[in-house]
């Protein structure tokens, strides 16, 4: 049995690159959907490498937000991470929800990308009817009209 690339077992070992982004604190929903498409794309699936490449990337200024799962002895620490900082940073329910009713205005937005953004707002309990009765009362009348 010959060893190469430090495996006896005939396979060798490639390491791999993985771009995480920088942590987006405003939509830390979205960045984890980033990093786990790295990981796929990497064909990255344990846990500890996973949490190895997430503290690596992760800005100082939020790694201290784990200290405590970083000094732990879980064998879940990438996932207790993520836990930890979407309830840290992800937006309540109420924040998305007032945000919706008021915080979403047409500006320099086409109508469909204001639809979308409301749409990406909505929690999964807000009808797809009541978007579109938000996204209609948000249009100007001389659209609504035309």
């Amino acid at each position: 049995m010959s060893i190469e690339g430090g495996k006896a077992d005939g396979t060798e070992l490639h390491k791999v690159s993985v771009k995480i982004p920088p942590f987006w604190i405003d939509k830390p929903e979205i960045w984890f959907y980033q990093v786990v498409a790295q990981f796929k794309i990497s064909g990255i699936t344990a846990e500890e490498t996973k949490f190895n490449y997430l503290i690596s990337q992760l800005d100082p200024k939020f790694v201290e937000n784990v200290w405590d799962i970083i000094r732990s002895d879980s064998q879940s620490k990438y996932t207790d991470s993520k836990t930890g900082l979407l309830n840290l940073f992800k937006e309540s329910e109420n924040a998305r929800i007032q945000r919706l009713i008021t915080g979403i205005d047409l500006d320099d937005l086409k109508p469909n990308q204001l639809l979308q953004k409301l749409r990406s707002v909505a929690t999964s309990d807000v009808s797809e009817n009541l978007i579109k009765t938000l996204w209609l009362g948000k249009l100007p009348d001389s659209i609504k009209i035309s």
